[in-house]
């Protein structure tokens, strides 16, 4: 009885607690700061989750469009300040919950940012959004600064600091519904990314644990005992019953084999057997909790799990397009913005005028050798008919076709062998005419037009043909 009391009494205890029988509200999903870092740093799953978009945004980072010397003197100082690790922290914290950075630039901290010279700006650090509180958030719905604080105020272990919101770049998370019901520092970061993919992380967390607990459970023995809980009802009982089990494990670690009495006939004795598993339909069971958490992070399986799902056709580069898609659609509406605050201190940093500076997101995309092929030969039938109008100057066609190449990087070289050449020579200008050209002077007679009006059209062709 005492045997049976204590299984009585594990199995309830085990059942209060078992995860088929844990009940969520809504409120399980709205993360404190300590509950968001420890389901971030406890699974592996939502870690991948959180940091695949942080990394595809900035992958392949940006292309600026500027003068050469303006553009190496502007990545010089993205590197210097190591940005585009900065910023992929930063995302990895909007994804939690929402981040920031803070420029360390001259002034006062609490001052708006002003014009900097070259290689003032200090530092860009990163910060969580629970080491920032918002003062004085603008409630007026005509102002254009609605819902922002007009002062930070930065948290650390010394002292708070209040900071303009000019030197503080925010990474917020999804806006917050409407009359959802709150206000300040909440409504402000909007809603972490753990609160989508949480449930579905934790389910797929809990499938691979039990597997992993079924694997070893097919490695224990099953040894049925005659008169068990006769046995573990007195001493005498459990002595015997102990030094029975410590024979069969030493014959079982040390033969390799289970030694057990097998009776003398008419008393019945041990029973051990292997504990029998069917494994048929177990991965495929794992991969449909993990391709649930694939849809609702909206990550392609190939992507969160670094391959095709088992017994599954992979829909392979349709996929990665419709999340490259996604990635861009983030760039655009989230990254961008942030970067764009911060273009402005970077690039008076770099001592470079702002004027003419621009930039895009570089493809997400390599293309292999055959589609690079494909496009050049798209390209120079779309710029031989356009030659073919003849609608734009010689020098300007040649000086933009010239940058196509080099941006597109289809002549290696190409940039330092032009610039060995004189500028009529390559852009092809014309020289003045001395008069050496007899196609220039001959005219009609009686009057002082050229014997041809085709000497009138342009030349675009390198053979001199329109």
């Amino acid at each position: 009885m005492l045997a049976m009391d204590s299984v009585t009494s594990a199995i309830q205890s085990a059942a209060t607690v078992h995860p088929f029988q844990q009940q969520h509200s809504a409120m399980t999903y709205l993360f404190a700061p300590q509950l968001a870092f420890a389901a971030y740093l406890a699974s592996g799953m939502l870690q991948k989750v959180i940091e695949i978009p942080a990394s595809d945004r900035v992958r392949e980072w940006r292309d600026w469009q500027a003068e050469k010397p303006q553009i190496e003197a502007i990545e010089a100082e993205e590197r210097r300040l190591g940005l585009v690790a900065k910023v992929k922290q930063a995302e990895v914290l909007r994804g939690i919950g929402g981040g920031a950075l803070i420029l360390a630039a001259p002034g006062s901290p609490d001052q708006p940012l002003g014009d900097i010279g070259k290689g003032q700006l200090q530092a860009v650090n990163v910060v969580s959004r629970w080491q920032l509180t918002g003062e004085d958030y603008v409630d007026e719905l005509t102002d254009p600064a609605y819902g922002t604080p007009r002062m930070w105020r930065i948290s650390s272990d010394r002292n708070a600091t209040r900071v303009h919101p000019s030197r503080v770049i925010c990474f917020r998370g999804d806006p917050l519904p409407a009359g959802y019901g709150v206000s300040g520092d909440q409504l402000f970061w909007g809603q972490s990314r753990l609160v989508r993919v949480w449930r579905d992380v934790e389910r797929s967390d809990n499938a691979q644990g039990w597997f992993a607990a079924l694997v070893k459970k097919a490695k224990l023995l099953r040894i049925g005992i005659p008169k068990l809980t006769e046995y573990a009802a007195t001493e005498q009982g459990q002595g015997r019953l102990e030094r029975r089990m410590a024979a069969i494990a030493t014959g079982e670690s040390v033969l390799n084999a289970t030694v057990f009495d097998s009776g003398d006939g008419t008393t019945p004795a041990e029973t051990v057997t292997d504990y029998q598993v069917t494994w048929n339909g177990i991965p495929a069971m794992m991969d449909a909790f993990d391709q649930r958490v694939a849809a609702v992070a909206d990550i392609p399986f190939t992507r969160l799990m670094g391959r095709s799902p088992a017994g599954m056709n992979a829909t392979g580069q349709h996929d990665m397009d419709n999340h490259n898609r996604a990635i861009i659609t983030g760039q655009k509406l989230e990254l961008r913005p942030c970067l764009e605050q911060l273009d402005r201190a970077l690039i008076q940093s770099a001592g470079v005028s702002p004027d003419g500076v621009w930039w895009e997101f570089a493809p997400l995309d390599t293309p292999s050798e055959n589609e690079l092929a494909a496009t050049f030969k798209t390209m120079m039938e779309a710029v031989t008919a356009l030659r073919e109008l003849n609608s734009i100057p010689e020098v300007a066609f040649n000086k933009g076709l010239q940058n196509l190449v080099s941006e597109r990087a289809w002549i290696p070289g190409l940039d330092a062998a032009l610039a060995e050449l004189p500028e009529d020579e390559r852009f092809g200008l014309n020289p003045d005419d001395d008069g050496s050209n007899p196609s220039s002077s001959q005219t009609r007679e009686g009057g002082d037009q050229p014997a041809s009006a085709e000497n009138n059209l342009p030349k675009n062709r390198a053979d001199g043909r329109n």
